[in-house]
């Protein structure tokens, strides 16, 4: 069964209880807030190809079995010219290992080597810090040399994110 969804044009993939305010909410857990409920394991989801504008994917993309499969369902359901937020924990960011059900710890490159099989256009990709990290510009540092940070700085100054902002071509 697939839903026809038209109250809203905006996806919120693994919304939990913090749904964004109007978009519709597609979790596994039927304790969430979300509209639709939906193992993010199991494809295809139950929604119509090129239905949604904007597409949320905050802090889910780590507890699924794959990544790429998962992006690859998500680009199906993104509306060509639509926009996508994909946002994890760094691999540096303590966050990352704090729960069991993280499956994987990404980096900058991890989404370019996951967008060689998927035709997303990149808007802008950032590694995103904590507010003590932010004042001493090592934020500008890590996105002008992510190769450098990642290797070289990411201990000493530990990440908190990555946010992959991207569009489906049209």
């Amino acid at each position: 069964m697939v839903l026809e969804l038209q109250k809203s044009q905006v996806l919120d993939v693994g919304c939990s209880r913090n749904k964004v305010s109007g978009a519709i909410g597609i979790d596994i857990d039927p304790n969430s807030q979300a509209d639709i409920i939906h193992d993010l394991n199991q494809y295809p989801y139950p929604i119509e190809s090129n239905s949604f504008e904007t597409i949320m994917a905050q802090h889910i993309i780590e507890h699924v079995n794959d990544p790429v499969q998962f992006m690859k369902e998500l680009y199906r359901i993104l509306k060509p010219g639509g926009k996508i937020t994909f946002e994890t924990p760094h691999f540096s960011s303590r966050v990352a290992y704090s729960e069991p059900q993280h499956k994987f710890f990404f980096s900058y490159f991890m989404f370019s080597t996951i967008l060689q099989q998927i035709p997303y256009k990149v808007i802008s990709q950032e590694i995103t810090f904590y507010k003590t990290f932010r004042f001493l510009g090592i934020r500008w540092l890590a996105n002008r040399f992510p190769d450098t940070y990642e290797r070289f700085w990411t201990y000493m100054f530990p990440a908190e994110n990555v946010r992959l902002i991207a569009t489906k071509k049209a």
